[in-house]
Protein backbone atom coordinates (compact mmCIF):
# COMPACT_ATOMS: atom_id res chain seq x y z
CA UNK A 1 0.00 0.00 0.00
CA UNK A 2 2.80 2.34 1.04
CA UNK A 3 5.00 2.40 -1.91
CA UNK A 4 2.18 2.73 -4.64
CA UNK A 5 0.73 5.80 -2.14
CA UNK A 6 4.49 7.35 -2.66
CA UNK A 7 4.64 7.04 -5.73
CA UNK A 8 1.11 8.68 -6.59
CA UNK A 9 2.23 11.75 -4.16
CA UNK A 10 4.82 12.02 -6.85
CA UNK A 11 8.20 10.45 -5.59
CA UNK A 12 9.91 8.32 -8.33
CA UNK A 13 9.83 4.35 -7.54
CA UNK A 14 13.54 4.06 -6.51
CA UNK A 15 12.68 7.20 -3.92
CA UNK A 16 9.60 5.11 -2.72
CA UNK A 17 11.30 1.88 -2.16
CA UNK A 18 14.52 3.23 -0.63
CA UNK A 19 11.97 5.74 1.73
CA UNK A 20 10.25 3.46 2.70
CA UNK A 21 13.13 1.21 3.98
CA UNK A 22 13.30 3.17 7.12
CA UNK A 23 9.55 2.72 7.23
CA UNK A 24 9.92 -1.05 7.16
CA UNK A 25 12.23 -0.63 9.82
CA UNK A 26 9.93 1.70 12.15
CA UNK A 27 7.05 -1.18 11.95
CA UNK A 28 9.80 -3.98 12.41
CA UNK A 29 11.07 -2.66 15.56
CA UNK A 30 7.48 -1.64 16.57
CA UNK A 31 5.93 -5.05 16.21
CA UNK A 32 8.98 -7.47 17.59
CA UNK A 33 8.85 -6.27 21.05
CA UNK A 34 5.54 -7.52 21.01
CA UNK A 35 5.15 -10.11 19.25
CA UNK A 36 8.54 -11.97 20.79
CA UNK A 37 7.05 -11.62 24.15
CA UNK A 38 4.15 -14.07 22.38
CA UNK A 39 7.68 -16.81 22.70
CA UNK A 40 6.28 -17.85 18.57
CA UNK A 41 9.57 -18.24 16.89
CA UNK A 42 12.71 -20.51 17.22
CA UNK A 43 16.69 -19.48 17.14
CA UNK A 44 17.02 -22.50 14.84
CA UNK A 45 14.87 -21.20 12.30
CA UNK A 46 15.34 -17.23 12.42
CA UNK A 47 18.99 -17.19 12.36
CA UNK A 48 19.75 -18.77 8.44
CA UNK A 49 17.05 -16.47 7.64
CA UNK A 50 18.89 -13.33 9.27
CA UNK A 51 22.05 -14.83 7.24
CA UNK A 52 20.32 -14.88 4.08
CA UNK A 53 19.08 -11.17 4.81
CA UNK A 54 22.18 -9.76 5.26
CA UNK A 55 24.19 -11.18 2.24
CA UNK A 56 20.94 -10.00 0.26
CA UNK A 57 20.68 -6.82 2.02
CA UNK A 58 24.28 -6.26 0.86
CA UNK A 59 23.18 -6.57 -2.65
CA UNK A 60 20.30 -4.78 -2.94
CA UNK A 61 21.81 -1.10 -2.89
CA UNK A 62 23.99 -1.61 -5.90
CA UNK A 63 20.55 -3.04 -7.84
CA UNK A 64 17.95 -0.39 -6.44
CA UNK A 65 20.44 2.51 -7.81
CA UNK A 66 20.82 1.06 -11.12
CA UNK A 67 17.20 0.72 -11.96
CA UNK A 68 15.82 2.91 -14.20
CA UNK A 69 12.39 4.73 -12.90
CA UNK A 70 9.62 3.04 -15.69
CA UNK A 71 11.78 -0.24 -15.35
CA UNK A 72 11.24 0.10 -11.82
CA UNK A 73 7.59 1.06 -12.30
CA UNK A 74 6.51 -1.38 -14.19
CA UNK A 75 8.38 -4.27 -12.49
CA UNK A 76 6.56 -3.29 -9.68
CA UNK A 77 3.33 -2.78 -10.49
CA UNK A 78 3.18 -6.48 -12.20
CA UNK A 79 4.59 -8.18 -9.07
CA UNK A 80 1.80 -5.84 -7.05
CA UNK A 81 -0.67 -7.30 -9.21
CA UNK A 82 0.71 -10.44 -8.73
CA UNK A 83 0.52 -10.54 -5.37
CA UNK A 84 -3.34 -10.25 -5.26
CA UNK A 85 -3.99 -14.54 -5.57
CA UNK A 86 -1.88 -14.50 -2.14
CA UNK A 87 -5.05 -13.17 -0.45
CA UNK A 88 -7.50 -16.62 -1.50
CA UNK A 89 -4.75 -18.64 0.43
CA UNK A 90 -5.96 -18.95 3.53
CA UNK A 91 -5.78 -22.09 5.54
CA UNK A 92 -2.39 -21.98 5.20
CA UNK A 93 -0.42 -20.62 8.59
CA UNK A 94 -3.51 -21.82 10.83
CA UNK A 95 -1.85 -24.69 12.11
CA UNK A 96 1.83 -26.16 12.55
CA UNK A 97 3.09 -28.68 10.20
CA UNK A 98 5.84 -31.02 9.86
CA UNK A 99 7.40 -29.81 6.27
CA UNK A 100 8.68 -32.61 4.17
CA UNK A 101 12.12 -32.82 2.78
CA UNK A 102 11.36 -31.57 -0.81
CA UNK A 103 9.67 -28.46 0.85
CA UNK A 104 12.90 -27.78 3.02
CA UNK A 105 15.20 -27.81 0.01
CA UNK A 106 12.51 -25.75 -2.33
CA UNK A 107 12.17 -23.20 0.77
CA UNK A 108 15.82 -22.15 -0.23
CA UNK A 109 15.76 -20.66 -3.16
CA UNK A 110 12.30 -19.01 -2.71
CA UNK A 111 13.28 -17.60 0.35
CA UNK A 112 16.63 -16.33 -1.76
CA UNK A 113 14.23 -14.77 -4.41
CA UNK A 114 11.25 -13.44 -2.03
CA UNK A 115 13.39 -12.15 0.23
CA UNK A 116 15.03 -10.21 -2.86
CA UNK A 117 11.79 -8.93 -4.13
CA UNK A 118 11.23 -7.70 -0.74
CA UNK A 119 14.81 -5.94 -0.60
CA UNK A 120 14.76 -4.41 -4.16
CA UNK A 121 11.17 -3.24 -4.76
CA UNK A 122 8.80 -3.04 -1.35
CA UNK A 123 8.24 -4.35 1.54
CA UNK A 124 5.05 -5.40 0.14
CA UNK A 125 6.99 -8.43 -1.17
CA UNK A 126 7.11 -9.61 2.37
CA UNK A 127 3.90 -11.11 2.01
CA UNK A 128 5.59 -14.09 -0.27
CA UNK A 129 8.17 -14.25 2.37
CA UNK A 130 5.76 -15.37 4.85
CA UNK A 131 3.36 -17.41 3.11
CA UNK A 132 7.15 -19.53 1.76
CA UNK A 133 7.47 -19.71 5.81
CA UNK A 134 4.44 -21.14 6.02
CA UNK A 135 3.71 -23.34 2.98
CA UNK A 136 6.82 -24.79 2.65
CA UNK A 137 8.60 -24.96 6.19
CA UNK A 138 5.33 -25.25 8.25
CA UNK A 139 5.55 -22.30 10.50
CA UNK A 140 2.33 -21.04 11.89
CA UNK A 141 1.16 -17.49 10.99
CA UNK A 142 2.71 -15.99 14.17
CA UNK A 143 5.83 -17.62 14.13
CA UNK A 144 6.08 -16.58 9.86
CA UNK A 145 5.91 -13.42 10.76
CA UNK A 146 8.10 -13.20 13.91
CA UNK A 147 10.94 -15.04 12.18
CA UNK A 148 10.49 -12.85 8.63
CA UNK A 149 10.76 -9.65 11.12
CA UNK A 150 13.91 -10.76 12.50
CA UNK A 151 15.09 -10.63 8.65
CA UNK A 152 13.79 -7.58 7.92
CA UNK A 153 15.52 -5.93 10.95
CA UNK A 154 19.33 -7.12 9.08
CA UNK A 155 17.99 -6.40 5.30
CA UNK A 156 16.34 -2.66 5.85
CA UNK A 157 19.43 -1.48 8.08
CA UNK A 158 21.52 -2.77 5.57
CA UNK A 159 19.67 -1.56 2.57
CA UNK A 160 19.25 2.14 4.65
CA UNK A 161 22.71 1.72 5.47
CA UNK A 162 23.74 1.62 1.63
CA UNK A 163 21.70 4.21 0.41
CA UNK A 164 22.30 6.76 2.83
CA UNK A 165 24.34 8.67 0.67
CA UNK A 166 22.33 7.89 -2.69
CA UNK A 167 20.25 11.17 -2.20
CA UNK A 168 17.02 8.71 -2.92
CA UNK A 169 15.44 8.63 0.88
CA UNK A 170 13.24 11.65 0.99
CA UNK A 171 14.09 12.09 4.78
CA UNK A 172 10.76 14.54 5.79
CA UNK A 173 8.72 11.50 4.48
CA UNK A 174 11.05 8.91 5.66
CA UNK A 175 10.99 10.11 9.50
CA UNK A 176 7.80 10.46 9.63
CA UNK A 177 7.01 7.26 8.31
CA UNK A 178 9.64 5.54 10.91
CA UNK A 179 7.52 7.14 13.73
CA UNK A 180 3.85 6.28 12.45
CA UNK A 181 5.06 2.90 11.88
CA UNK A 182 6.80 1.81 15.19
CA UNK A 183 3.42 2.92 16.86
CA UNK A 184 1.55 0.74 14.39
CA UNK A 185 3.63 -2.21 14.66
CA UNK A 186 3.43 -1.70 18.44
CA UNK A 187 -0.82 -1.93 18.44
CA UNK A 188 -0.31 -4.44 15.31
CA UNK A 189 1.46 -6.71 17.10
CA UNK A 190 -0.45 -7.15 20.27
CA UNK A 191 -3.95 -7.74 18.44
CA UNK A 192 -1.89 -10.45 16.09
CA UNK A 193 -1.05 -12.25 19.59
CA UNK A 194 -3.95 -11.70 21.21
CA UNK A 195 -6.09 -12.54 17.82
CA UNK A 196 -3.90 -15.79 17.01
CA UNK A 197 -2.76 -17.19 13.70
CA UNK A 198 -6.10 -17.77 12.10
CA UNK A 199 -6.75 -14.12 12.36
CA UNK A 200 -3.14 -13.30 11.32
CA UNK A 201 -2.96 -16.07 8.51
CA UNK A 202 -6.94 -13.92 7.17
CA UNK A 203 -5.57 -10.73 7.49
Amino acid sequence: IMTPLLIFLGLSPQQAVATGKIGGLGVTIGSLEGLTKAKAHSWKKVLPLMALATVIGLIAPHVITRLDNETYRTILGVLLIALVPVIIIKKTGVKERQPKTWQKILAIPLLTITLFLQAIFSSGMGSLVVLTLMGLLGMRALEANVTKRFSQVILNSLIVLGLIGSGLIIWQVAIMQFFINIAGGHVGSKIAVKKGDKFIAYV
